[in-house]
């Protein structure tokens, strides 16, 4: 039996990438990622983490880190753009994105 409405075939991919954070030998991210996540998780903000861990030779000869991306839902844009303006972090410790989500896995293609 194969149930079959509008909704099956409705592609959903509204996330955005909200800020980065990137890692390396000297720089941990561990500290900045628990405070956003607190406060996203504070403001009932959906979010998911995407991390991009860079190849061997990128990390050997270029120092390349580890990258975290925090992914919202695009309606709660705004929002999250106010909790991160009311965390005052630093300059250098968070790069903001706001662009369509490059994550090709949100939605299931039948």
């Amino acid at each position: 039996m194969n149930i079959d409405n509008m909704m099956t075939r409705v592609k959903v991919n509204n996330e955005i990438d909200l800020c980065e954070l990137t890692g390396g030998r000297k720089k941990n991210i561990g500290a900045t990622r628990h405070k956003i996540e607190a406060a996203l998780q504070y403001a009932r903000i959906s979010y998911f983490l995407r991390w991009q861990e860079p190849s061997f030779f990128a990390k050997v000869f270029t120092g390349a880190g580890t990258r975290l991306i925090f992914c919202i839902n695009s309606a709660q844009y705004e929002d999250a753009m106010k909790v991160l303006a009311d965390l005052n972090l630093a300059e250098g410790e968070v790069k903001l994105l706001g662009g369509k989500s490059k994550n090709k896995y949100v939605y299931a293609e039948q």
